[in-house]
């Protein structure tokens, strides 16, 4: 292997060019084909190259998922066979839709059911030739728990539902509480008293 290759700084040039041209092919498809943002976002996150989502992405999609163009898209992309990490990433984004996104999720995929199973006994091994099957088959039995009973579904929906507001509730409490501990509001609550209690 020549010195170039084994350069840090050439592997980074290389990475940059490879995203560079990834960016171009994305705006051209964009531009030249019906293609939406969201659509590409789809397929990035659930192809072989993530190795694990980002939430802002997951967001993204989980949103455009309520509209009707939207959701046919996004289902077709999560339609698609994979290697273990591309199926390992559709299954996590499904898991995600199933509980954040619209409930015809659910509906849309019963007749996956039977691939999902699939997934639980294929031997999945990586590039490197390690196993990577209990990543997949964890995610995959997630997934079919929540298809196989609606209760369990509908309750699991909830929970996300509660757990989220709860969490909201205790952001704005504790910031409102470091509003109020900050000294300068401190003063300014003094100051109102003060002025309140020589009004008097």
């Amino acid at each position: 292997m020549s010195k170039l290759m084994q350069n840090p700084v050439f592997h980074e040039l290389k990475k940059q060019a490879s995203f560079f041209i990834k960016e171009k092919i994305k705006t051209a498809r964009l531009a030249a084909t019906d293609v939406t943002e969201e659509e590409l976002l789809t397929e990035e996150v659930t192809g072989s190259t993530l190795s694990l989502i980002d939430a802002r992405s997951m967001a993204v999609i989980t949103k455009a998922s309520f509209e009707v163009d939207q959701f046919q898209r996004i289902v077709k992309i999560l339609r698609q066979r994979r290697e273990w990490r591309g199926m390992y990433n559709t299954l996590t984004m499904l898991n995600h839709l199933l509980i954040n996104g619209p409930l015809s999720v659910f509906k849309e995929f019963q007749y996956e059911k039977e691939m999902i199973e699939d997934v639980l006994t294929i031997e999945w091994i990586n590039e490197k030739g390690f196993k990577c099957g209990l990543k997949v088959r964890n995610i995959a039995e997630d997934v079919l728990k929540l298809l196989e009973d609606e209760t369990f579904f509908k309750d699991e929906r909830e929970r996300k539902r509660r757990d989220s507001s709860l969490m909201s509730e205790h952001q704005a409490f504790d910031d409102d509480r470091a509003v109020d501990d900050h000294p300068f509001v401190e003063k300014e609550h003094n100051s109102a008293n003060l002025l309140l209690s020589s009004s008097t």
